[in-house]
Parts: C-alpha cells; sequence; structure tokens
C-alpha cells in the first residue's frame, strides 16, 4: 500500500469521520487543511527533496485532506496534554513517539503538513505560546522586585560586574576596593575585593579564584564569524550539532558541521587578548579568576557546533589560559533547520516564490518579503527540523539547567547570537517582539552571577564604546 493509500484508508467513509469528531466539534481544524495550500506544500517539499519525497499533489484527495485534518486534531491535544515542567530531553522523546504512533510510516513529510497546515490556527498558536512560553524561566532567573521603602534587605540581585554609579563613593572621592564579607553559608571568613578596569567597570571578587558555593558565575562570549554565515551577501540556514533523523531517531556524527573562517579565528585571538587584560590585572591584584597553575582546568561550555569550542580556545589560550575542559551541550544548539541546514537562503526564497508568489498580492518586493517572513515565523516548523519558539524554549530551559549545576564555579560560555539573546530575554524579561533582533556584538564579553533567589544581572566586562584595550596599540 503507498503512502498516500496508508494515509486515506483511514478516513474514506463518512462513518469514520463522524467517529473523529470532526464533523461536529474543533471547526478550526476542518477549515485549517486548504487543498491549494496542501498542495503547495507538497510542491516545496519536492524542490527540497527532489526524488526523496513519497507524496505528491496527485495524492491531495478529500480522503487525504480528511486524514491531515484528523492528525492535525491530535497534535494539538498532544501539546495541550504537555506537563509545564516537561523538559526538552523528554519532550524530544515524547514527539518522536508521536510521530511514531500516528503519522502513516512515521513520515516526517505528513508531520510537516500537518503542523504547518495550523499556522493560521489562533488556537494552535496560542496553545504554543502556552507550553513554549519563557516566562516560568523568568521566574527563575529575575524572581525579585525592587524592595519597598523601609525594607530591612535591600539587595535583590547580584553581579559580576559593577559600575561607578552601582558604587557608594567614600569620603574623599576615592572608589571602594573592598566590598562584602562572605555568607554563603561555607563558614569561611573573607571579604571581597573591588578591582576596577580602564573602561569604568569593576569586578568584585573573592580572593583565591573562590566562588561562593550558592553562586555561578558565567562569563559570556559569542563564537567568531564561521564558514557558514547565517547573514552577509549569500547567507545560509545555519545549523549546529547533529541532526535527529526521525526515521531511526539516531544523531548522524558530522551531518552538521561549522568551523571558524580565518576571520573568525582571529576576532577569537583580538577578544583573548581583551580579556587578557582583566586576566593579568586580577592576578597580579591577588585575586585570579582561577587557580590554573594546580591541576585545575577552566570549564567552558557551548553548542555541538566546532565554531563554539574553537572559539572558546583561541579566545582563553590569547588570555594565557591554557588548561580548558570544554562541554558541548545539545540544549544550546542553534535552531534545527533539517532539510534545509546549508541551503543558501536566497535560492529557498526563489523556490518559494516561484511556488507561492502567484497567490500572493503585492510588488515583486513585497512578495518577496513574504517569502522570508514565513522562515521568521516563530510557529513554522521546518521540514524534520523545529520551530524557533521551541529552540528558544530548549535554549532557555539548558541556560538555567547550566547555572544550577555550576554552584560554587566560574565559568566560561561561548554560544551563537541567536541563543545569546534567549539568555538576555529571561534575564530582562523581553517579549518575542523586543528580543527577536538583537544580535550580540563580537566584541562583547559579558559577565553573571546565577543565585538562587536573586535576580540575574546582564552585564558587560566589554562592549563597544566600554572597550578594556586600545585595539590600534600593540
Amino acid at each position: 500500500m503507498s503512502l498516500s493509500q496508508n494515509l486515506d484508508s483511514n478516513c474514506n467513509t463518512v462513518e469514520n469521520i463522524l467517529e473523529t469528531g470532526l464533523a461536529r466539534e474543533h471547526a478550526e481544524f476542518h477549515n485549517s487543511y486548504r487543498e491549494d495550500k496542501i498542495k503547495d506544500g507538497i510542491r516545496f517539499l519536492q524542490a527540497v527533496y527532489k526524488d526523496r519525497i513519497s507524496v505528491s499533489v496527485d495524492d491531495v484527495t478529500e480522503g487525504f485532506l480528511n486524514n491531515l485534518k484528523i492528525l492535525g486534531k491530535k497534535l494539538y491535544f498532544f501539546l495541550l496534554a504537555l506537563e509545564r515542567d516537561v523538559t526538552p530531553e523528554d519532550y524530544i522523546k515524547y514527539k518522536f513517539e508521536f510521530i511514531q504512533n500516528n503519522v502513516p510510516d512515521a513520515n516526517p513529510h505528513l508531520f510537516y503538513l500537518a503542523w504547518n497546515g495550523l499556522l493560521d490556527n489562533d488556537s494552535f498558536k496560542r496553545l504554543l505560546h502556552q507550553k513554549f512560553s519563557l516566562a516560568k524561566f523568568n521566574d527563575i532567573l529575575v524572581p525579585k522586585n525592587i524592595p519597598a521603602f523601609g525594607a530591612r534587605h535591600t539587595r535583590y540581585r547580584t553581579k559580576l560586574v559593577l559600575a561607578i554609579e552601582d558604587m557608594q563613593i567614600n569620603p574623599g572621592g576615592k572608589m571602594r576596593t573592598t566590598g562584602r564579607i562572605l555568607d554563603d553559608g561555607s563558614g569561611l571568613i573573607m571579604r571581597e575585593g573591588i578591582i576596577w578596569l580602564k573602561n569604568g567597570k569593576g569586578i568584585p571578587i573573592f580572593p583565591n579564584a573562590y566562588v561562593p558555593i550558592n553562586q555561578a558565575q558565567m562569563i559570556t562570549i559569542r563564537h567568531g564569524k564561521s564558514v557558514h554565515e547565517s547573514g552577509g551577501d549569500n547567507p545560509e540556514f545555519v545549523g549546529s550539532g547533529y541532526w535527529d533523523h526521525w526515521k531511526d531517531n539516531k544523531r548522524i556524527s558530522g551531518s552538521v558541521g561549522n568551523k571558524l573562517k580565518e576571520a573568525g579565528v582571529e576576532s577569537a585571538k583580538e577578544l583573548g587578548r581583551d580579556f587578557k587584560v582583566i586576566v593579568d590585572l586580577l592576578k597580579e591584584s591577588g585575586y585570579p579568576l582561577w587557580n590554573t597553575d594546580s591541576d585545575n582546568y577552566v570549564q567552558v561550555y557551548g553548542s555541538e557546533s566546532e565554531n563554539t569550542e574553537e572559539t572558546a580556545r583561541y579566545f582563553l589560550q590569547e588570555a594565557g589560559i591554557t588548561k580548558i575542559n570544554f562541554t558541548p551541550l545539545y540544549g544550546l544548539n542553534s535552531q534545527k533547520y533539517g532539510a534545509l541546514t546549508h541551503k543558501f537562503k536566497n535560492d529557498v526564497y526563489k523556490t518559494m516564490l516561484e511556488i507561492y508568489g502567484p497567490k500572493m498580492k503585492g510588488s515583486d518586493d513585497e512578495k518577496k518579503k513574504a517569502a522570508k517572513e514565513l522562515f521568521k515565523n516563530r510557529f513554522y516548523h521546518f521540514p524534520e527540523g523545529e520551530t524557533l519558539i521551541e529552540a528558544d524554549w530548549r535554549i532557555a530551559h539548558s541556560f538555567v539547567e547550566l547555572f544550577k549545576r555550576n554552584l560554587g564555579k566560574r565559568v566560561v560560555l561561548c554560544d551563537h547570537s541567536g541563543a545569546l539573546r534567549v539568555l538576555e530575554a529571561i534575564i530582562r524579561t523581553l517579549d518575542f517582539a523586543e528580543y527577536s533582533s538583537i544580535k550580540e556584538g563580537q566584541e562583547s564579553i559579558m559577565a553573571m552571577v546565577y543565585q538562587p533567589g536573586y535576580n540575574v544581572r546582564y552585564d558587560y566586562l566589554q562592549k563597544k564604546g566600554f572597550m578594556l584595550r586600545d585595539r590600534g596599540k600593540a
């Protein structure tokens, strides 16, 4: 039996349609799958997969459409049943099981048509908003408001970076050089030193590279320019990590790779030379960031793409740190574009215009813009990939877990711009319209402290306009 016959056979009688409830409830599922849109979706898949697709526009019969509606309804209630505390790891498994058990032959093309057929359904989009909201992560990383007047305890956030306006100036106009007494339940007695940098930033830090056991401190950078770029003159759909192949649920090693180009190597080294200013000053002042003279290694995290590890190593080595332990994390990977990974965006846009353009209104430029907007739609599911709203939720969960499991440690994170803006969105409680266009600068070095019960602040050790050194001088 062919795939189309398999899909058709389950819903070729009025009795079967009535049995599903499709004809009498949730009419929006009935109205979501229009014949012309489904055929255009198949034409797009044919352009992507060529001869590797087993469904054609000739398969689109009334029974085929009815079964897509039933599949769409099952998909909706699958998502509705997800618990609020579901993890990305479990969600990926549940999603795979749903495809295996509900989609004929576990065919990813039918799943693509079923999911994206609901893009105009307000109930579906509202459900995705609810299930993949970043709000619960806001509650973990920024749980407090500014204390009321007269409150006994006024401290409500933690900082690894100070600006002059953060500190009370001592009598005589001198900036403070000592900070808080350690209070982490360890029983140790020590006080912070405050080391001021030339760019006006200060670092409150305990001696001997000590990090309070109730804090996780993270220094964060963006990876350098890579061979495959999402912007520029000829952008690509850039993926990081390994492609989860739905057919056998195995991650294919090497199927998605992205290394630094020469300019990316140099920018990582240049950033490392900036960071060396901090590393050397703190060490000379008796407050080293890490005790690397012993067998201690600096723990570094990043996505599974090679460019994050390469950037981190060049960055730290140029700062004089050679003992590095890098751990790649699947959860920090960029959005998975599936079958479109490493395809040139302009070629895909051209294909989209050829298929969808005749039905679009407006000028050629307006049609091209509309085609691009489809891929920016955070609910659009890439073939054998994922949606942007799923990716942002996965990344946010990974950031929070990273903080939680590194209490008492000072670590480095190197990741892509799309992931870093999710972290900024959580900490600053931004909505999608506010954070979707944020792009962290290549020259930025961020520093954050997580302490349960207090607000994390998104701070900069260096950014454009507040550089640690004059790069024009040797």
